[in-house]
């Protein structure tokens, strides 16, 4: 028997994952200021994609999934999911609809928008960007409830913020003048993020000193994995932050680059290691077993080497903020090398858990 790794909500995931974090490259592969609007379109889009997805799942009075196993459902259908009577999914798709339709305007035909448009639009992401903040506050400290799509979609709009920021030459002085603290915020990212993914590696291996992994082990590790998805969103607004002050420079640094990538495999590995395969980790076997083999036996080794990826990925990217100017070909060599190294480690380590349990 074979479990099936994707469900039709778990793919719609990682579609509108790899549409957020992908969509910077706009920005390096287009002429400035197009490949900003660009990002800023493919951002809107996926938070509509989020916020239509929450209303056909309540409208269908369906069951939420959250590929990361929290109860998205307690979030959704809380108090906090109207604002002045109006359902939040319903806001949601009427703003990043409109911000698509902005900024389509303004790549494709920039004459047909006013200098008051340009400006209602930069306030309408402004206050978006704020109210975001407040939906996470209320997830973390009114409901201690998390729900990945909300998360997601506040993480599209605080993008489409800073990305949006390049159209103003007084956000650019404000950006410059607190560049010290974007440095502070992107090294406190590194922290959370670096920190508590060698943290997770540690409590994992400690976890299967018996071999097997317990639920309230599962929920530990995860709880400590949230601290590295906070580490990673703070990362990578610093980074965009830093990338708006300076694109032109920073488009060609092959440092910069590099960090960008191996910040977007820590995501998409880190999303696979958590939706795909921590669901079912405390029914894989981690160690030999005599007969007929678990179906489960299929998640064990892509835990690992997703893990390995990851943690080897977060180092990477701290690493590019110490190292001197070289070329992106040179430094994207390595990084393929280590990436491989990566994968053998998480292989090995596989091979030394299931020795050592016979």
């Amino acid at each position: 028997m074979k479990i099936p790794l994707f469900s039709d909500k778990i793919l719609l995931y990682f579609i509108l994952l790899f549409m957020g974090v992908g969509g910077f490259f706009f920005t390096v592969f287009m002429q400035k200021p197009q490949g900003f609007y660009a990002f800023v379109m493919v951002a809107a889009l996926g938070g509509l994609g989020v916020a239509t997805n929450i209303y056909i799942t309540k409208k269908n009075k369906g069951h939420l999934v959250c590929p990361t196993g929290s109860n998205c459902n307690a979030v959704v259908t809380s108090r906090y999911s109207k604002f002045f009577g109006i359902s939040l999914e319903y806001l949601g798709m009427f703003y990043f609809f409109l911000v698509l339709l902005g900024y389509s305007f303004l790549l494709f035909a920039p004459y047909l928008l006013s200098q008051i448009m340009l400006t209602a639009i930069m306030l309408l992401t402004m206050g978006a960007f704020f109210f975001s903040c407040y939906l996470l506050f209320v997830q973390a400290v009114l409901l201690r409830q998390w729900c990945i799509w909300c998360i997601l979609a506040s993480t599209f709009s605080m993008t489409i913020f800073i990305m949006s920021l390049i159209s103003l030459e007084p956000a650019i002085t404000l950006l410059t003048n607190i560049a010290p603290l974007i440095a502070m915020t992107q090294m406190l990212g590194f922290i959370l993020g670096m920190g508590g993914s060698t943290a997770t590696a540690f409590l994992f291996f400690a976890f299967l000193e018996d071999r097997k992994l317990s639920d309230n082990e599962i929920n530990a590790w995860k709880g400590v994995s949230e601290i590295i998805w906070a580490g990673l969103a703070l990362t990578m607004m610093s980074q965009f932050a830093f990338y708006i002050l300076d694109p032109i420079t920073l488009g060609q640094s092959g440092p910069f680059l590099l960090q960008m990538i191996s910040l977007f495999v820590v995501a998409v590995t880190g999303a696979g290691l958590m939706i795909l395969c921590a669901p079912f980790l405390a029914i894989v076997p981690f160690k030999k077993e005599i007969g007929k083999p678990s179906p489960t036996e299929q998640f064990r080794r892509p835990t690992f080497i997703a893990g390995s990826l990851a943690l080897s990925s977060w180092y990477v990217a701290f690493a590019m903020n110490h190292i001197a100017e070289y070329s992106f070909g040179t430094l994207f060599s390595l990084y393929l090398l280590i990436l491989l190294l990566a994968v053998c480690t998480g292989i090995l380590w596989e091979r030394r858990i299931l020795a050592s349990s016979k």
